[in-house]
């Protein structure tokens, strides 16, 4: 699994580094050469830039790319560690040294080289993340979250720390940090597999944390007890209570889930609370623009039995209208308003 993740992270950026180099032609070249499969006539290319300009940063990185993606990872690591001093190195030189050497089980030697590459580019949120995963990989979940954690306070709007916080939690006893990491996932990184794969998340971890049975509400969505998750408790206790008032028989599927959130949103805004965490001053936004429900939808669209899929062939010109103004709004997290359960607890 890691090496399927820090490859598409990788490669993703591959294309981006040729844009403004004067060799960006050849390069672009390279990488279309390598996105084929044809690995040696991309280093061809690639030798001929080099040839020119041996100082070339991008020509370098994508050099060493291509033996990191036909798993020549020593000669990888060879190449890579001749530019770590170059001016034009990024933290993604460091990420693909740390990941050729955990896959060539140095795990340890991993760990120092994203340290090293922390020193450099301390705002790295993709650095942070590796650095968590080589722990998760060894199941040790304690040691992976601090750096998951540390990535969200240096680099608020990289989403994969996010991630990988919601999965953490949302498969423990205190499911509150999975489901608010989750939706601020949700709201970065809009529209990928993960993103499908949290909004199920979601509606599993809600379903399992928010029960009716015999007449109440059974509310679970923490184990350890702290003002901020007794206060998330009842809050939304209160929001499902009155959800209950007025429907008889509730049961937990999208529709009751809307209807409860917005209810939860209400208590925050009357108590003033709303605006201190950046998730709830978003749902004040989208509530402002009567995008509730669509957006509750979304949220929840992997939900089983095609729920969203019912409620937006219904509502095609709600959601429509959603969805063209949630494109060019984006959440906003910064160093200041960044949400995370340290920062809460602290």
């Amino acid at each position: 699994m890691k090496l399927i993740l820090t490859l598409l992270v990788t490669f993703s950026f591959s294309a981006f580094f040729a844009q403004e180099n004067p060799a960006s032609k050849e390069i672009n070249e390279a990488i279309k050469e390598m996105d084929a499969g044809n690995f040696s006539q991309s280093r061809v290319i690639l030798e001929g830039v080099l040839q020119k300009d041996s100082t070339n940063y991008d020509a370098w990185y994508e050099y060493a790319y291509s033996y990191y993606m036909q798993k020549d990872y020593a000669k990888a690591l060879e190449i890579m560690q001749t530019q770590t001093g170059h001016a034009q190195a990024t933290d993604q030189l460091w990420q693909m040294i740390g990941n050729s050497l955990d896959i060539i089980g140095k795990p340890e030697e991993a760990i120092a080289a994203y340290a090293k590459g922390l020193e450099r580019f301390p705002n790295s949120g993709r650095l942070y993340v590796e650095s968590g995963n080589i722990y998760l990989i060894q199941n040790k979940i304690e040691q992976a979250i601090p750096y998951y954690e540390k990535g969200i306070e240096m680099a608020p709007e990289f989403p994969s720390n996010y991630y990988r916080l919601a999965r953490i939690y949302c498969n423990s006893e205190n499911e509150i940090w999975g489901v608010l990491y989750g939706e601020i996932f949700m709201n970065l990184e809009r529209n990928t597999q993960r993103t499908r794969e949290i909004s199920a998340l979601l509606y599993q971890t809600y379903q399992k944390a928010l029960i009716y049975e015999k007449g109440q509400w059974q509310i679970s969505f923490a184990k350890d007890a702290s003002p901020f998750t007794i206060d998330f408790e009842t809050t939304i206790g209160l929001a499902a209570a009155a959800y209950g008032i007025e429907n008889k028989k509730p049961s937990i599927n999208v529709a009751s889930l809307t209807a409860i959130r917005k209810q939860m949103l209400q208590i925050l805004t009357e108590q003033d609370k709303a605006k201190g965490m950046v998730l709830y001053s978003f749902w004040q936004g989208i509530d402002d623009m009567n995008f509730w429900d669509a957006y509750n939808y979304w949220v929840f669209a992997q939900a089983p039995n095609d729920q969203f899929e019912k409620w937006r062939k219904s509502n095609s010109t709600d959601f429509g209208y959603f969805v063209k103004w949630y494109n060019p709004n984006p959440i906003v997290i910064t160093e200041a308003t960044y949400f995370s359960r340290t920062k809460v607890l602290n």
